[in-house]
């Protein structure tokens, strides 16, 4: 432990103080991270759901309900994240709080022949 002197603290107390003060910067830092690699696996899934959807659409010309009603939610989920990582909310995303509902119904799409 350093000594104070002249009533000003030493080297060792300062460091302790930035460190103590830099804590919960470095935590967030360390969330952000792993949410940016949630991104990407995100990412990746809309890939997957946009080309199932358009599979089943293209073969059925109907889309998947349950998938679309997912998907709402996802895009929810993907702002909170955004929000989270580009420090505009304080409050951390799922898995920490609960996993977003989208809307009760999805907005209808606007394609011919497409039975709903």
């Amino acid at each position: 432990m350093t000594k104070q002197i002249n009533g000003k603290k030493g080297a060792g107390d300062m460091l302790k103080d930035f460190l103590k003060n830099r804590k919960n910067i470095a935590v967030r830092l360390l969330y952000t991270v792993i949410f940016i690699a949630v991104i990407g696996i995100i990412t990746n899934l809309v890939w997957i759901i946009g080309a199932l959807q358009y599979v089943f659409l293209l073969t059925t010309r109907a889309y998947i309900k349950p998938l679309r009603k997912f998907s709402v939610s996802l895009t929810v989920y993907l702002k909170e994240i955004i929000d989270y990582v580009l420090l505009t909310s304080n409050k951390k995303p799922f898995p920490f709080n609960e996993f977003p509902k989208g809307a009760e119904e999805p907005e209808p799409l606007d394609i011919v022949d497409i039975k709903d």
